[in-house]
């Protein structure tokens, strides 16, 4: 039995799986709702086992007139066409404890440690057991409190995101119908493009990432490649100093860009070991991994490099941070937009800018990666 409050009146109903034995040995499932008449937790708990209780009683003595009547047959007492019927009888479902939740989820898929993290964080918050006493008016009071500020709509998607996740892998073991989070709407964010890095904040990842990071941050720093082109990149695109790549992106439109290669860039990969075909072979790495695909953001976070009101920061803000820095160094608008794979200007438009020739962009200024001007100590 499961309870939830539905209707204007926000009164509990109990949910009954029905288990009816068919003539055939088969069993036939079905779900009987019971309107409580209450919106009171207590109040609905100490009904539920009450209907839980004359239930029982009712079957035992069905079970018991069965039986009785089953004999009276059997002893040619009673016409078969008077044998009991297959018995009804009421099945308690299965709850799923909160605090169980994220083991139950963990069999489905991988969960990723930020959603782990905020999971754990609900539930401690919570004054609940079940999580099929979690309603949607309840899901939506937390995210309320964790987020009260209404511009920051990227931390409020990203917690309900996490939260729906688990509620969703969970629907079976749970007994619920729907996750309490999937009918909230995400709110709008203040800030919903990337923003560039600037010098400062590259030169803090370079020194503090670990590979094969390091190396994918310095390619997408000169080069404007997306994090899955970086880390697909092979040795046999490199040649005569310049990079030609099949954007992942843009594949089906079947544009190469061709980007010259920074000398800086250039000296970095001569120092790279030749392990197999990828650019960063010498390190394992599954990119399919939410693990890893994620691991860049805990590493921001770990740096405190934040989203501000100019846009938020992912991998790809390296991308931004190259478009900024050809800007800055006067490369021509097509020009741009043929090294970073667009395809129109309203694309272009998004990074604003002025840029006078693509070729420039092998005398973009180097940049100091002396680890002692990076270096948090973290």
């Amino acid at each position: 039995m499961a309870l939830r409050q539905r209707g204007k009146d926000n009164f509990y109903h109990a949910y009954f799986r029905t288990v009816i034995a068919l003539p055939d040995g088969r069993l036939k499932y079905a779900t009987t709702t019971v309107n409580l008449g209450t919106g009171d937790l207590v109040t609905a708990r100490a009904l539920e086992a009450e209907l839980m209780r004359k239930n029982k009683a009712a079957r035992l003595h069905q079970r018991a007139t069965a039986r009785l009547t089953a004999l009276e047959v059997a002893a040619g007492e009673r016409p078969i066409s008077e044998a009991p019927t297959p018995i009804l009888h009421v099945k308690r479902q299965r709850r799923l404890k909160i605090g169980d939740a994220l083991e139950t989820a963990k069999k489905y898929r991988e969960l990723g440690e930020t959603t782990v993290k905020r999971f754990r964080a609900f539930s401690f918050a919570v004054p609940y057991r079940y999580m099929d006493e979690i309603t949607p008016e309840i899901a939506f009071d937390y995210l309320a409190k964790k987020c009260p500020d209404p511009a920051n709509g990227k931390n409020f998607n990203n917690i309900k995101s996490a939260l729906n996740i688990v509620f969703r892998l969970t629907l079976l073991d749970s007994g619920m119908d729907e996750s309490p989070f999937a009918r909230i709407p995400n709110r709008k964010n203040s800030s919903n493009h990337q923003r560039p890095f600037t010098e400062k904040e590259f030169i803090r990842i370079y020194t503090n990432a670990p590979e094969p990071w390091k190396s994918a941050a310095l390619i997408a720093w000169f080069t404007g490649l997306r994090q899955k082109d970086v880390f697909s990149l092979r040795w046999d695109c490199i040649a005569d100093d310049v990079l030609t790549v099949l954007p992942a992106k843009t594949a089906r439109f079947g544009r190469a860009v061709r980007i010259p290669i920074h000398p800086q860039l250039a000296a970095a990969l001569k120092q790279l070991p030749h392990v197999d075909e990828r650019v960063l072979g010498a390190w394992e790495y599954n990119p399919a991994s939410i693990t890893f695909r994620r691991a860049f953001g805990t590493l921001l976070r770990r740096l405190k490099i934040e989203d501000t009101a100019d846009g938020f920061v992912a991998f790809n803000s390296l991308r931004d941070s190259f478009v900024t820095r050809c800007d800055a160094a006067g490369i021509p608008r097509h020009a741009v937009r043929g090294l970073v794979g667009h395809v129109s200007d309203d694309q272009t438009d998004l990074y604003s800018h002025d840029l006078t020739t693509a070729r420039l962009v092998q005398q973009l200024p180097a940049v100091n990666l002396d680890k002692s001007t990076g270096n948090d100590n973290l």
